[in-house]
């Protein structure tokens, strides 16, 4: 799905990765140390912070030529989705978006009603109602910063089925500090930042990886 040719990335002086080639496909988990900015890893990939060296590329099967002109491809979750909009009503984040209010599919199934506030959704459902206006703003690849930071073990077990039932066709990159045993099960491809600053091959045996 995203091809790095030559790509370093820097943040405040320090090397998050150092001249690094390597494919991503789709669905991709990215394993990374406590240290390591993944918001800016991130915002990178989907093209809002600049990179310090080389090319990112979009497979031509994911979107059109048209489409990788525009900013409309990649819709990223930030790490601090569970305090955005707070004390607001589900019906009111749609009108900021001027977007009129459609009951989507995955907010049916995980029971969130559009006069909820998000501060009445568990974590995991304030994650799927971002998604669902990912979604309605037609969004093409999801882009996940530490989405399971605030999970408990319910959670867990939702995001896993959610994953694997309601997502199995769509374009996404997972940014984690953490292995959960969630990833482990998927059969998703798993890379990690090495100390080099270069992504590789993640040893599923390896669960201190992201330490």
């Amino acid at each position: 799905m995203l091809e790095l040719k030559n790509v370093t990335i820097t943040y405040n002086r320090q090397i998050i990765l150092h001249s690094c080639h390597c494919k991503l496909p789709s669905q991709s988990i990215i394993v990374a140390r406590n240290h390591i900015h993944t918001d800016i890893m991130a915002r990178t990939f989907a093209g809002f912070h600049p990179l310090d060296e080389g090319e990112i590329h979009l497979d031509e099967n994911v979107v059109t030529r048209k489409e990788k002109s525009s900013k409309n491809v990649f819709f990223v979750v930030p790490e601090n989705y569970n305090q955005l909009w707070r004390n607001y009503r589900l019906r009111e984040m749609h009108k900021l978006l001027n977007r009129s209010f459609r009951k989507s599919e995955l907010c049916e199934k995980y029971c969130i009603p559009p006069d909820a506030t998000m501060d009445s959704l568990t974590a995991f459902q304030r994650l799927i109602y971002l998604i669902s206006l990912g979604q309605a703003l037609k969004r093409i690849i999801f882009i996940f910063d530490q989405p399971t930071k605030y999970f408990d073990f319910e959670d867990l077990n939702h995001f896993y089925h959610f994953l694997k039932e309601d997502f199995s066709d769509v374009h996404y990159l997972i940014f984690t500090n953490r292995i959960e045993n969630v990833f482990l099960k998927l059969s998703n491809p798993i890379y990690q930042i090495d100390r080099s600053h270069k992504i590789i091959c993640f040893e599923r045996g390896d669960k201190n990886a992201g330490r």
